[in-house]
């Protein structure tokens, strides 16, 4: 489900908020890092995905990661990292990838080797263009406000809006001549889930 546009809570403000929500939410030892296991959905935005359609451009994924039926998201097992949650904040590797290809020409923009950085709010990638050398990109930037973040005992579930980084918009255009989104706009809807360990 995609969030509204909402005006960003800060971070100071969030910090306090979510340390209440930890207070009965979270096991002790939570400030601990713990390993990350779960897994992240990529859904394009619905203007992304007209964007792309109409340039003919198709969204594939690269193992582990599975497309959906409808060919509009990836979703990526998270196997590896960490994550604390008290503060909240971790690095973990995104499995698989996934592939933009123009049908036209064959034309191809392959993201792998994804990680999601959450003290700096964005999901890095190898951006290949036609088969060539992959570059280290930002691929998206999102926000972690009271409105994206939820914690339970047994989880946390971020979701949100993942928003084109520079990046990944001058590898679109260099793989397509132009981004589907312009710059700070949502290429993704983004959800996060991550299960915490029992005690």
């Amino acid at each position: 489900m995609r969030l509204r546009n909402t005006a960003a809570v800060p971070v100071s403000a969030f910090a306090l908020g979510l340390t209440l929500m930890l207070a009965s939410a979270v096991p002790a030892g939570a400030a601990t890092p713990v390993p990350a296991k779960g897994h992240a959905t990529f859904c394009l935005t619905t203007a992304a995905a007209k964007s792309l359609a109409d340039d003919g451009v198709v969204l594939t994924a690269t193992a582990p990661a599975t497309l959906d039926a409808g060919e509009k998201c990836v979703t990526t097992p998270i196997t590896e990292g960490s994550i604390t949650v008290d503060p909240l904040s971790g690095d973990f590797p995104l499995d698989g990838g996934f592939t933009f290809t123009r049908t036209s020409n064959q034309n191809t923009l392959e993201f792998t080797n994804l990680n999601d950085t959450l003290t700096g709010t964005k999901i890095t990638a190898d951006a290949s263009i036609v088969g060539g050398a992959g570059a280290n990109i930002a691929l998206v930037t999102y926000e972690l406000t009271s409105q994206h973040v939820q914690v339970t005992p047994q989880a946390v579930d971020i979701t949100g809006p993942g928003n084109i980084a520079s990046g990944s918009r001058d590898a679109f255009t260099a793989a397509f001549d132009a981004p589907p989104v312009g710059l700070g706009e949502a290429l993704f809807d983004i959800s996060v889930h991550l299960d915490l360990p029992t005690q």
